[in-house]
């Protein structure tokens, strides 16, 4: 885990997302937490620092219902991915002593958003949809963007539509995670086609595989696990 920590805090200072400072009356404890992949994602613990003192922001994110209407008669999909999403957005000068984190190089304080502040997804999903809100059969979660259209023409203008805003608006795109002009991908945890939602394989796996359950307790949990599936 420490040479990935290093190796983290090293790219975030090189890319100037991350500044040191001698002093700060709000520095989080350093919190690494291991993605799938196997990388590092570094936040801070600000719930016992900015977060105790930060008013809830309203905005709200979207529920996965309202984003799956969105999709209704698309026959291919492109999906599309941020880097290090909230990294690519600019915080306020005045505001980053706010964001510092206790490391055991120093302080250092966040330049763009960083993950754990409590009101970084509603910001976020702000502005994402006051990018892309206006276009149709486009759903955005947070940094998890999904275009479509009924043909390959539509799909193709709209792609291009997205693509130019994130260009103009400075945003990057993970490329190894965007999948362009599918019959099928994954989206927030369902498959999504021309046929509709559908559990995804590994959701299947889970109810085709399971134990028999041997008590109330598992049986209760098998049950949650297959309701989950039939909402997919």
């Amino acid at each position: 885990m420490k040479p990935k920590v290093e190796a983290e805090l090293e790219r975030l200072e090189r890319e100037g997302i991350i500044e040191p400072v001698q002093f700060s009356q709000w520095a989080a404890p350093l919190v690494p937490v291991m993605k799938p992949d196997g990388s590092i994602r570094i936040s801070g613990d600000y719930k016992v620092t900015v977060n105790q003192a930060s008013r809830a922001v309203t905005y709200p994110i979207p529920r996965i219902e309202e984003l799956f209407a969105k999709l209704a008669e698309g026959e291919c999909f492109t999906k599309l991915d941020l880097s290090h999403a909230y990294q690519q957005l600019m915080i306020d000068q005045g505001l980053r002593d706010l964001v510092c984190i206790n490391t055991h190089h120093g302080l250092f304080r966040y330049t763009r958003l960083p993950f754990g502040v409590i009101a970084a997804p509603s910001i976020f999903q702000r502005i994402m949809e006051s990018l892309l809100g206006g276009i149709p059969h486009v759903a955005v979660y947070l940094d998890d963007i999904l275009v479509t259209r009924k043909t390959l023409a539509d799909h193709l203008d709209n792609l291009k539509r997205v693509l130019n805003i994130l260009r103009d608006a400075g945003l990057r795109l993970k490329k190894g995670k965007c999948v362009f002009l599918s019959p099928e991908v994954e989206y927030l945890g369902h498959k999504v086609s021309a046929r509709g939602l559908e559990p995804t394989d590994e959701k299947v796996r889970a109810i085709t595989q399971a134990s028999q359950p041997r008590n109330v307790t598992e049986l209760k949990s098998f049950l949650n696990s297959f309701q989950s599936s039939q909402q997919s």
